[in-house]
C-alpha cells in the first residue's frame, strides 16, 4: 500500500527501501490491446506506468505450476465461475494473514508473486490480490478478465487495492477482506485510479462534457505525460 500511496502522491522510490519517494512521470500512451476496465463511471487512458514495472512483472508471474498453489485452489475445479471466484476469495483470506511489506520484506512496497506470498503465508493488499488473481488464471480464467485495481474509497482514506474480475461481461470487486465478490455496480464507495493486467496498464479518470477524458491524471492525483 505504501507504493501506492506515493505513486499517488506523485512520489517515487530512492536508494534507502523505507525512504520517502521522488517524482516519477506516468506516461499517457493512447494504445492498448487489452479491453480497459471502465467501470464505476469511469473512463480510462492506457499508460506506460514505469514507477511499477518491476512490481508489476514480479506480481504477474504465472504460478500455475506451484503446488501450494494448486492445492489451495482444488476444491474449486469443479465449480462454475462465479463459485470459483467465491471460493478464490474466501481461501485467500483463510490462508494469507495481513502484513505489512516493512514487516514481511524490509521495504516501503513490495509487490510479492504469488508463490513468494503463499510461501511466507503473509502478505499485505497488493500481495493477496495478486494471489487471487494467479489462483483464478490456474482455473482457467482468461488473463484479459484479471485486473489489479488501486482505487480510494469516497469517505476517505488511504488507497486500497481489489482483484476485478470480469465475467460474462460484468465486474465483480474482490476487496481485502473474506466477504463475497461484489458486482462492480454496488461497489459505489470505491473510485477506481489504476489498473493494470496482463498486456496493459490504465489512469482512470471521468469524461468531461461529452467531448473525451477529462485529465484522468489530474483526477488520480497523479502527473502524466502525453506521447
Amino acid at each position: 500500500m505504501a507504493g501506492c500511496i506515493a505513486l499517488l502522491a506523485g512520489q517515487a522510490r530512492a536508494a534507502d527501501p523505507l525512504a520517502p519517494i521522488e517524482p516519477a512521470p506516468i506516461l499517457v500512451t493512447g494504445k492498448m490491446q487489452v479491453a480497459p476496465p471502465d467501470v464505476l463511471g469511469t473512463a480510462t487512458l492506457p499508460i506506460r506506468a514505469d514507477r511499477y514495472a518491476i512490481e508489476w512483472a514480479r506480481a504477474n508471474q504465472d504460478a500455475s505450476g506451484v503446488p501450494a498453489l494448486q492445492q489451495m485452489i482444488q476444491p474449486a475445479r469443479g465449480l462454475d465461475r462465479a463459485a470459483q471466484i467465491a471460493f478464490v476469495q474466501a481461501a485467500v483470506a483463510q490462508r494469507i494473514r495481513w502484513r505489512s511489506d516493512a514487516t514481511e520484506w524490509g521495504r516501503h512496497d513490495y509487490w510479492a508473486s504469488a508463490r513468494e506470498t503463499l510461501a511466507h503465508g503473509a502478505g499485505d493488499q497488493e500481495d493477496r490480490a495478486v494471489l487471487k488473481m494467479q489462483a483464478l488464471r490456474a482455473l482457467g480464467f482468461p488473463t484479459r478478465d484479471l485486473y489489479l485495481t488501486i482505487g480510494k474509497e469516497t469517505i476517505g482514506g488511504p488507497p486500497i487495492t481489489v482483484l476485478l474480475v470480469r465475467l460474462n461481461g460484468r465486474y465483480l470487486v474482490l476487496d481485502d477482506w473474506s466477504g463475497p465478490p461484489i458486482p462492480a455496480e454496488r461497489r459505489r464507495d470505491f473510485v477506481p485510479m489504476l489498473s493494470f493486467a496482463q498486456g496493459g496498464s490504465w489512469i482512470h479518470g471521468k469524461r468531461a462534457g461529452g467531448r473525451g477524458v477529462a485529465s484522468a491524471a489530474t483526477a488520480a492525483g497523479t502527473s502524466a505525460v502525453s506521447r
